[in-house]
């Protein structure tokens, strides 16, 4: 799932910019829509905790319970039935490029978030929040008495020093977040009064309150003030030495690496937090990674529980999938959805459902395709960059695949053969681009690499390039993703595209080097399954090359536009039309007219013809054991929807 925000996003749907706090509606769920107070007061019916954290209160190592929640702790109100303290979720991760996905299960606590629904914003750590009507400024009031986990107050001066001494401090960060940039400068920052703080853009930015609910771990609730001030060298002249005696090089490394949310952010237990559970020590060490709760932990159940109801957390580093099928089958996994919940796996976990005791829960995807198969259009080797960028060999390629075959071999009959285009539950829906070039016809194929250029074969039958030598390229693909089926179907068109004498080498690598890759757009091929297929507008990467490390077609193109034409490769006349439409529609006030420019740049997108997708996205689904309580039935997978977070974990129980 994309991990690198775009220069700019667009809302997926209107009337954002006049919100103050947000008020409990309807969900999309099945559960009682009333399931979310969001910052009401808990009831003086009770005022339980954790029997750990109360036996620290008797012995005079903890303060008191009411000294360590807010004025007003923010309600979650259980999706099943108020739960009961102890015990861990059991869950794993493979490979370190999994780690990624601790941000969207544990550090989802930004000043806002979404509701289940995916449709509201709605306050979080801030108690209220505020915009004025242009979009241009934005206010957030802070809960009274809120607390770090080591029990230090969470303050404006926290959020203050997070944003001007870390995120604009051009030694830490050379360039600001996307999220705070408007106009191309970043917004200023405003302590109103010690609850209040506002951010004021110099243009008007309707998307920020967007895509800050869609972050997964956002630097503003994340970098206490009273532990990096004393490694800053703007507060601490010995802050070079203080660094190196922790183990960095400077305190520029330590901030960095300390403070980055996907990195340091597992590597330094030490760092206090706004979490429900709390490393116990860094990742990487051992076979395990365990958490356990904050006993300042901010949140309450509607009866004034002190959230979360579990214990802990504990992640097993595992090898390989097939180990972790192995655990969940024995019942040792608490609730996972990745890796092991395959179409192939359906059959197997259901089989085995009553004795390992467990249910499955649905996923609504934001896929847009089982495999979205990308050339790099901006490849740094001329001769396939000009291969690549041939329409009719990309044409070509997708009329030589056997989308039947594939769709009955690896995902079990289900789909139907389709290109990277929006789905047909979306608005932006056009049957005439999800269908193009997805017949299986291989003289339509061969009519085509032809056309491109490329008619002449070695004694092999392999066509030959501009070069004189024959094409072949290698197409990267991630593993230890949790996406099996990627490698399944690309063998299958690799021998599709043999036939036509076009020849593909595969090479599986590990998430992390994988995105390094993608990114620094060293490459010559790649597949992932792509987002964007309902939530296109505020998704829109794989429909122009905005870059990110999952989408590997034109990073080139993406630096270019990110940097005004001061980096990566100038993009063809329509591509730069695209990127025009795009920056019209975000700064556009009408959502009709938004939907209008998103349109004429899906045109370019059906007309290039960048990309080359297989088939329709497959339902989602996630395993959970039956004693394990307050998950919802149903809820969206998607890049800017970071769920499980969403799903409020800190109100997960085990049932006795």
């Amino acid at each position: 799932m994309t991990r690198r925000m775009d220069r700019r996003q667009v809302l997926m749907t209107s009337g954002m910019l006049s919100i103050a706090a947000a008020l409990p509606g309807c969900s999309f769920f099945s559960f009682d829509p009333g399931r979310e107070e969001q910052g009401a007061p808990p009831s003086a019916k009770n005022t339980g905790e954790a029997p750990s954290l109360a036996e620290l209160v008797k012995q005079g190592k903890l303060p008191p319970l009411r000294e360590r929640l807010p004025d007003k702790p923010l309600v979650v109100a259980p999706v099943e039935r108020i739960g009961t303290y102890g015990g861990q979720w059991r869950n794993a991760l493979i490979g370190p490029g999994d780690a990624f996905r601790l941000g969207y299960t544990l550090a989802y606590e930004n000043l806002v978030r979404w509701d289940l629904s995916w449709k509201k914003v709605i306050p979080n750590v801030a108690e209220t929040f505020t915009s004025n009507e242009d979009g241009t400024r934005f206010e957030f009031r802070l809960r009274e008495g809120m607390k770090w986990s080591d029990g230090k107050p969470f303050t404006v001066d926290d959020i203050v020093f997070a944003y001007e001494d870390v995120l604009l401090d051009k030694e830490i960060s050379p360039e600001p977040p996307p999220l705070f940039v408007s106009g191309d400068k970043p917004a200023q920052v405003e302590k109103v009064d010690e609850r209040t703080v506002a951010f004021v853009f110099a243009e008007t930015n309707g998307l920020f309150l967007d895509r800050l609910a869609s972050e997964t771990s956002n630097a503003l609730t994340r970098i206490p003030r009273h532990y990096f001030q004393k490694y800053h060298k703007k507060y601490n002249p010995t802050a070079d030495a203080d660094a190196k005696a922790k183990g960095y090089d400077s305190w520029l490394a330590l901030v960095q690496a300390e403070g980055d949310a996907f990195g340091g952010l597992w590597q330094a237990p030490d760092v206090p937090r706004l979490h429900a559970w709390l490393p116990k020590g860094p990742l990487g060490k051992g076979t395990r990674i365990t958490f356990d709760r904050n006993p300042y932990y901010w949140k309450t159940d509607d009866e004034g529980n002190q959230l979360p109801y579990l214990d802990g957390v504990v992640f097993d580093l595992v090898s390989d999938a097939q180990v972790l099928l192995l655990k969940v089958l024995k019942g040792e996994i608490d609730m996972i959805d990745r890796h092991v919940t395959t179409t192939e796996n359906k059959p197997v976990l259901a089989r085995d459902r009553e004795s390992a005791g467990y249910r499955f829960f649905d996923l609504v995807p934001d896929k847009l395709n089982t495999m979205t198969i990308m050339l790099n259009l901006t490849c740094p080797d001329p001769v396939k960059r000009k291969i690549f960028g041939s329409r009719d060999f990309r044409i070509g390629l997708s009329y030589a695949i056997n989308r039947d075959e594939i769709i009955r071999a690896v995902h079990a009959r289900q789909g139907e053969p389709w290109q990277v285009a929006p789905t047909a539950e979306s608005e932006f829906y056009d049957e005439e681009m999800a269908k193009q070039y997805t017949e299986y016809d291989v003289d339509l194929a061969n009519r085509h690499l032809d056309k491109a250029g490329f008619a002449e074969r070695n004694g092999d039958g392999v066509r030959l390039g501009p070069d004189g030598e024959p094409i072949t390229f290698t197409v990267q693909v991630g593993s230890g993703a949790g996406k099996p089926h990627l490698a399944d179907s690309l063998e299958m068109v690799r021998g599709h595209w043999r036939e036509v004498g076009i020849e593909a080498n595969i090479k599986p690598e590990d998430l992390t080097l994988f995105n390094e890759r993608l990114s620094s757009n060293a490459i010559d091929a790649t597949v992932w399954d792509g987002d964007g297929g309902l939530d296109v507008m505020r998704t829109p990467a794989y429909y122009l090359p905005l870059g990110g490390n999952t989408t590997g077609y034109a990073e080139g193109w993406a630096q270019w536009y990110h940097s005004t034409g001061k980096a990566g490769m100038r993009p063809p006349a329509p591509t730069r039309r695209q990127f025009a439409l795009y920056d019209e529609m975000l700064t556009e006030a009408s959502a009709d007219q938004r939907s209008t420019l998103m349109k004429q740049i899906l045109a370019i997108t059906k007309e290039e013809f960048y990309t080359i997708g297989i088939s329709t996205a497959l339902p989602g689904y996630g395993v959970v054991k039956n004693d394990f309580r307050n998950m919802v039935d149903e809820t969206f997978f998607a890049a800017n929807f970071p769920y499980p977070g969403v799903t409020n974990p800190e109100q997960y129980f085990l049932e006795a």
